[in-house]
């Protein structure tokens, strides 16, 4: 009996986990998507932007070329920010896989408990009967 209050206890804890690790997944998925969509913006708007001929001096080209190397370096952090946040997932969803079965092992043990403890029962129903006799 007390085994197998420990073991719902367990599974308890293991589904407490299961779903924190879900909501962390979740979490990762969405930075993933919303830097992949900064970046793409960043982008954009280093393609898009363009110094006039017209206004071709010196003082427009070094503007031009501070803009698109600090454009160029919130590339990289989101590059390397999608790296590490895809990490990060794998090392989430190696650990979920880990919890599920373990959370699969501590059902099968608690179905195992359970139909013990019902055989027991049944044995000490059994003996605490007493004999049919024929008269």
């Amino acid at each position: 009996m007390i085994k197998s209050k420990r073991l719902k206890n367990l599974e308890l804890l293991k589904k407490k986990k299961l779903n924190k690790l879900t909501i962390e997944i979740n979490t990762l998925n969405n930075e993933i998507i919303k830097s992949n969509n900064l970046k793409n913006k960043l982008e954009k708007i280093k393609k898009n932007s363009f110094t006039e001929e017209k206004y071709n001096n010196s003082m427009n080209i070094m503007h031009k070329y501070e803009f698109d190397r600090k454009i160029l370096e919130q590339i990289d952090i989101c590059e390397n920010r999608v790296l590490f946040l895809k990490k990060e997932l794998l090392r989430s969803k190696n650990k979920l896989g880990k919890i599920i079965s373990q959370k699969k092992l501590i059902e099968k043990k608690i179905k195992f408990s359970f139909l013990e403890e019902l055989r027991v029962k049944e044995e000490k129903l059994l003996r605490a009967t007493p004999a049919f006799r024929k008269s």
